[in-house]
């Protein structure tokens, strides 16, 4: 169970710390309706987070069924794999970077006016569909599906993965609840900082975590 979380951890660490999601996040309790299209952004991502971990897990799970002998190799392939897209994703968002000056990307402008429909389809996209956090759910889904441990055990995982990868934007929610005049100001500093630096800190999370994946799997060789 330790190697698995050890294994979980960094992946989502690097999903919750994702800056277009918490940039989406601040945006939309900023709009007219905070309190329930916050909350539904929430609830997508939550939801978005947990889908992928669970389609890694039954991913890993039937190679287990259908081919144990070569299970260990496949898994171990499928990371490096993963790790290698994550740095080419890196190194592209760099370069489209370069000489750009830094601001929202145009389909932001709208979501200070998004409903508790739109905000909940959106949070699913920017956790299930989005490439980046798409890549980092399922692979630590693969890590929980193929490791031996009970049922129980992998749910704890999944959820601690789930619980990890959210905890800033149900951090960013729930202060524009409770105290929203006093958050209203440092979440806009914090949108602008993220806006800033959107490129480095991304690069950065994809370059350190595309090698601990591409690490974890020559390991398994």
């Amino acid at each position: 169970m330790n190697e698995v979380v050890g294994d979980i951890l960094p992946l989502a660490v690097a999903a919750g710390l994702s800056p277009v999601p918490l940039i989406a996040a601040v945006l939309i309790v900023m709009s007219a309706k905070p309190r329930l299209a916050g909350a539904a952004f929430a609830a997508g991502w939550v939801l978005g987070c947990s889908l992928v971990v669970l389609a890694g897990a039954v991913a890993a799970g039937l190679l287990q069924n259908n081919d144990p002998a070569g299970t260990p190799t496949i898994l171990a392939v499928v990371r490096i794999v993963f790790g290698g897209v994550l740095l080419v994703l890196a190194v592209r968002k760099v370069a489209a970077a370069r000489g750009v000056e830094p601001q929202l990307p145009g389909w932001m402008s709208g979501l200070m006016s998004a409903g508790p429909a739109r905000s909940i389809g959106l949070g699913l996209v920017l956790s299930a569909a989005n490439p980046k956090n798409a890549l980092l759910g399922i692979a630590a889904g693969v890590s929980i599906g193929s490791a031996q441990i009970e049922t129980s055990a992998a749910l704890v995982a999944g959820v601690l993965y789930v619980a990890i990868a959210s905890v800033a934007v149900v951090a960013i929610v729930l202060a524009a609840v409770v105290a929203p005049r006093r958050a209203a100001r440092v979440l806009g500093a914090l949108r602008d900082w993220l806006t800033l630096h959107n490129t480095a800190i991304m690069a950065v999370l994809l370059v350190a975590f595309g090698f601990v994946l591409i690490g974890k799997g020559l390991e398994a060789l």
